[in-house]
Order: structure tokens, then sequence, then C-alpha cells
């Protein structure tokens, strides 16, 4: 009961949501991992390992779709 009285005031408080909150930091991990990873294929491609750079293709295309997602929830809740 306390924490759920918390959450209310935290909303009042900060004008969003916990949930929005959440999203926004889950949605900015996503893109410092694109970051990350376009970092990670430009080394396997000076490295030669073509293989390498198609599964880090793989998770840059995986965290694209989930940033779509993620924004379009976070647009919903602010």
């Amino acid at each position: 009961m306390d924490r759920e009285i918390a959450k209310i005031r935290s909303d009042r408080v900060s004008g969003v949501s916990n949930v929005a909150y959440d999203l926004m930091v889950v949605l900015s991990n996503h893109l410092e991992g694109i970051a990350a990873i376009q970092e990670y294929k430009i080394d396997s491609n000076d490295a030669g390992y073509s293989n390498v750079t198609t599964v880090f293709d793989h998770f840059e295309q995986r965290y694209q779709e989930s940033i779509g997602e993620l924004r379009t929830l976070l647009q919903s809740r602010l």
C-alpha cells in the first residue's frame, strides 16, 4: 500500500509516470546499444570477419524494432 501511494505522489510531483520513466530508460539503453553495435561492426569489418558483422547486423535490426515499439509505448504514456 505504501509503495502505491509513493508511486502516485511521484507521478504527481514529476508529471511523468514511473512507467514512462522506465520506458525512457530502456529506450536510452537500446540507443546506446545500437551505437556500440555499430562500432563493433566497424571492428569486425576491419578484421575481415564478415560472419561476425552479419550477426551484429541482426542484433542492430532487433534493437531498431524494439526502439519502434518503445517509442510508441512511451508516446502513449506522455
